[in-house]
């Protein structure tokens, strides 16, 4: 390892992700015009990006003379794989640790953590599970960042710190809001399956179990169900017997196929569903934000790494702060999509309930050995916790509510 830095951490080398993380970069100290520099050029490589190698070089060497910290890269999200201008790295002192922040793809970050490559990383809960879903004891517990740690069975050093607390601006709320998403289970209009829905509410299920009760329906009768090809792990542990055909792009898929066409896809904010005419349904498989992954063996013999990894003072699952953007997420998507959101579940029951405390939703610090919840925390201390933190949320979505129902700023 270079002597002119101590901690090595990855970050998506593109997107909202990489975006919000270097705007958080200014609150501990970062050059704010570098870093606007730097988001100026990413915001524009999309558009400069070409499936020609030559010319996609001139706009890297345009952008190596404002900001030396760019490489190029194959951009695999959009069908015709061009060549795209992307962060390759830059080294930064703050609070005193010399940081080589590097620019990977998105799942890569807990990939090199497990193979002793760096120390830490930024990644989405999504693309964690994608890499690392073998090392839990069960996967399809892990339904939130706050099961993640308790539910590892197999040797590895890979510890979720907490929520990165990355936020973006909303249009909608006309605020900062948090990076979460849900798994959510997306369709086509069709009157056959809203006459399914209304069937599964005549059963006296728990409003949360629709989704699962649904696609538990699609995989009895043989249904395909549209699924990103990063993502087909996930839900094959989850339902081995569901049909999944793997795609590239799940809303078109569905949108072209035959009304009452399903897929499973992450969703922040709901435009894109909502400007192509697909519905919603339930509650998510999981839930996903943007989280701090390190590598504990290291943390535990690097004081620098320690003191970088406080000075970013990862957020817990039951923090305070966390809830109140919580609500603000639900209400958002809430209120942009409307009725196309279907069995829409609670918002303190998709926050977290009963069964989630069993399957390791405990609060836990930097301090925690291992930063794991132990079975000796008291279950009755923690089902109160998790009533407490239900009640807190409701206030702030009650609130926010009506703040928007009267078109009055958050």
């Amino acid at each position: 390892m270079s002597q002119n830095f101590a901690v090595t951490c990855a970050i998506p080398r593109a997107g909202r992700t990489f975006e919000n993380f270097l705007n958080r970069l200014k609150q501990y100290g970062v050059d704010g015009a570098e870093l606007d520099q730097i988001l100026a050029i990413s915001h524009a490589s999309k558009q400069q990006s070409s499936a020609d190698y030559r010319e996609a070089t001139h706009f890297l060497a345009a952008a190596m003379q404002a900001a030396p910290c760019f490489g190029l890269f194959i951009d695999r999200k959009r069908h015709h794989r061009p060549y795209r201008v992307g962060f390759l790295g830059h080294e930064w002192e703050i609070n005193g640790v010399r940081v080589r922040v590097e620019g990977e793809e998105p799942h890569n970050g807990s990939s090199l953590i497990r193979l002793d490559e760096i120390d830490c990383a930024v990644v989405g809960l999504d693309e964690l599970l994608t890499t690392t879903q073998y090392y839990l004891h069960d996967p399809t517990s892990v339904t939130k960042w706050g099961m993640y740690n308790y539910q590892l069975d197999k040797p590895t050093d890979i510890r979720i710190a907490g929520s990165a607390q990355l936020t973006g601006y909303n249009s909608l709320l006309q605020q900062e809001v948090q990076d979460m998403v849900g798994f959510f289970l997306i369709s086509k209009p069709s009157s056959r399956y809203q006459s399914i829905y209304s069937a599964r509410m005549t059963t006296g299920k728990r409003r949360s179990a629709y989704p699962e009760d649904f696609l538990a329906h699609l995989a009895h009768n043989g249904r395909p169900v549209f699924v990103k090809g990063r993502y087909t792990g996930v839900v094959t542990a989850a339902y081995p017997d569901l049909k999944i055909i793997s795609v590239e792009n799940v809303e078109d898929a569905v949108v072209d196929a035959q009304p009452g066409s399903v897929g499973l896809e992450l969703v922040q904010t709901g435009n894109t569903l909502k400007k192509k005419g697909l519905l919603l349904h339930g509650a998510p498989l999981f839930l996903s934000e943007s989280v701090w992954v390190a590598d504990y063996r290291r943390y535990l013999q690097n004081e620098d790494l320690q003191r970088f990894i406080e000075t970013m003072n990862p957020m817990g699952y039951f923090d305070t702060e966390r809830i109140r953007q919580f609500a603000l997420w639900y209400l958002a998507l809430e209120t942009n999509l409307g009725d196309a959101w279907i069995y829409r579940p609670p918002v303190t029951e998709l926050f977290c309930n009963h069964q989630d405390v069993e399957n390791g939703l405990r609060p836990y610090r930097l301090q925690t050995r291992y930063w794991r919840p132990d079975d000796q925390y008291k279950q009755e201390e923690a089902m109160t916790l998790v009533e407490q933190s239900r009640q807190q949320l409701l206030a702030y979505y009650e609130a926010y509510k009506v703040q928007v129902a009267g078109n009055t700023e958050i």
